[in-house]
């Protein structure tokens, strides 16, 4: 393999890491209270050598003509090279792994090292009618980077950007850097953050992705209610299309036409490869104050945090979580050790009940406020003020704190879930405040009644998170117990009858995670035939074979 592996080929993360569950005995109970869950996990990942690879698409006279025009030890066919670059990190992903269904792989895996590299594969892919897929950390969840191979094409190969990983140039006056396409989030921030600046972008996939992959998806981080999406973190881009480099000029602000940033941006790799960005830093904040909060409501919860954002005051982060998220975090809380400690915390949640905060409707709030120290402490007493109403119950800094040590390990639960062949699957959306519980409703309703549908026993929890002064987006998260052998149908039912429900509602089909394979169906419906013909007719401009990641974004 060219590189070494930066996350589980089958999974989540560190090889070497797992979810600790240990001293977290309120789970279990919980998700076999909600759910019929096997006694043992059953559904293990299979080794790479007992996966049967397809055969090889791609001639060999083909394959050797690409290498005769790159420098050695940059072309990969070897079965892991394979098999780490065919599929996401979604569960419709991780379970083809789990079931070992490999229809496509790519035929090789190329790792440029410059941008005459990746103009010399695109040239050689276009000569012969191989599909190309750009590719990053390759965590994304909507099948944005899955091996897919037109009927038309000849063959399919990856360029993996993680060789070109490099900080060019550190404008520290006008708080600019440029940066390769290729570098993942903590080698990013490690090298600002010694330079006193911060791009403050953290997705939950901060770890394993890379700047090039968040521009492709119009990505959004925990802290972008004050910082901004990705979007609003491109200064100028260089893109490598098969037709010609398009480089766009690097102004702070400009009335030259429309913005071709923001065509590159959320491209997914449909008109060519990106190899290098001029983004838009920050001063590292003086202050980072987070607490965490307690609502009687998720009604009030989300009464408070609109007040919040047409205030004027920018937080940093604001995640509030309904009441079936609130019960899934707090059964994930650690038990204090000895027997006087674990009764305190049986006695301290009797007292909220006591008070209103009752489990079957209660939310929990992060609430998270950065910049200077006395910004940080006005904007907090002008939101106490505006809680007051609310009477909230103040977890504290503590509980919030626990939150942000962990906010990266997630994704490492769903792996020891599939273990029971749980399905574990998200869907988000956003729209405008008026029309949040029509579209909260809409999403858990679809999802329930689908389960009902397949006689399968469902929990869907709900957050609001990236808020805006207009509108919030809404996170759904899916945890079912589908039946055996029928994982991808019963997936596709559900995904299905909850992304109509979205779009009908008046929901965008997805605020930061993008189309992919998985959404197309719906951005048609999102899109009127103007717009998607002027996409078209964009990708016809500067991929005019149609090589670059074949099937995603643009409907059929």
């Amino acid at each position: 393999m060219g590189t070494n592996m930066r996350s589980k080929w089958w999974g989540w993360g560190a090889p070497e890491k797992s979810y600790d569950l240990s001293r977290k005995p309120y789970f279990w109970p919980y998700l076999n209270n909600r759910l019929d869950i096997p006694e043992n996990p059953f559904l293990f990942p299979p080794s790479m050598e007992k996966i049967d690879l397809p055969p090889t698409y791609l001639p060999v006279n083909t394959l050797n003509r690409l290498k005769s025009r790159l420098p050695p030890g940059q072309i990969f066919t070897d079965r892991e090279s394979k098999l780490t670059h065919t599929y996401g990190k979604s569960y419709h992903d991780l379970i083809r792994i789990r079931r070992a269904i490999f229809p496509v792989v790519p035929d090789a895996v190329v790792y440029p090292e410059t941008e005459e590299d990746i103009q010399a594969v695109l040239r050689w892919a276009k000569e012969n009618g191989v599909g190309v897929i750009p590719w990053g950390g390759g965590t994304s969840v909507v099948g944005g980077v899955e091996a897919f191979r037109l009927k038309s094409q000849d063959g399919l190969i990856v360029i993996d950007l993680r060789r070109m990983n490099r900080i060019l140039k550190i404008h520290k006056e006008s708080l600019l850097a440029d940066v390769q396409a290729g570098i993942f989030g903590p080698e990013l921030e490690e090298q600002l953050q010694e330079k006193g600046v911060t791009l403050a972008h953290y997705p939950e996939s901060f770890e394993y992705s890379t700047l090039g992959g968040w521009i492709a998806a119009r990505s959004a981080g925990q802290q972008s209610t004050r910082y901004g999406k990705m979007e609003d973190m491109v200064e100028s881009v260089r893109l490598i299309t098969p037709a010609a480099i398009l480089e766009t000029p690097c102004f702070p602000a400009a009335a030259n036409g429309p913005d071709i940033n923001q065509i590159v941006v959320g491209s997914e790799g449909i008109l060519g490869v990106l190899s290098q960005a001029r983004i838009r830093l920050k001063v590292i904040p003086g202050r980072k104050f987070y607490t965490a909060l307690l609502f009687r409501s998720f009604e009030e919860g989300v009464e408070a945090v609109r007040k919040i954002m047409q205030s004027g005051i920018k937080p940093a982060t604001v995640r509030l979580s309904d009441a079936d998220e609130t019960e899934f975090v707090f059964a994930l809380r650690e038990a204090k050790s000895g027997r006087f400690s674990s009764s305190l915390q049986k006695f301290g949640m009797k007292i909220l009940g006591m008070k209103g905060f009752l489990p079957e409707k209660r939310a929990f709030l992060i609430l998270g406020l950065e910049g200077e120290a006395t910004s940080v402490r006005n904007e907090w007493r002008r939101i106490v003020k505006m809680l007051h109403p609310f009477s909230p119950f103040k977890l504290g800094e503590k509980t919030a704190r626990q939150w942000y040590d962990h906010r990266f390990e997630n994704p490492y639960l769903r792996d020891t879930l599939m273990n029971y062949d749980l399905l574990v699957d998200t869907l988000e959306t956003a729209t405008e405040w008026e029309n949040l519980w029509n579209l909260y409703r809409a999403g858990r309703t679809a999802v329930l009644s689908a389960c009902d549908t397949l006689q399968i026993k469902g929990i869907v929890t709900v957050h609001l998170s990236h808020a805006y002064p207009t509108g919030s987006s809404l996170y759904f998260i899916i945890l079912a117990v589908p039946h055996v052998g029928k994982e991808l149908e019963e997936w596709w039912k559900i995904k299905k009858a909850a992304s109509d429900a979205i779009v009908s509602a008046g929901g965008t089909i997805s605020h930061h995670h993008g189309i992919g394979l998985d959404h197309r169906p719906w951005l048609k419906q999102q899109m009127d035939g103007t717009s998607l013909r002027l996409l078209r007719q964009i990708k016809q401009t500067l991929d005019p074979n149609g090589i670059m990641n074949p099937g995603k974004l643009l409907p059929d």
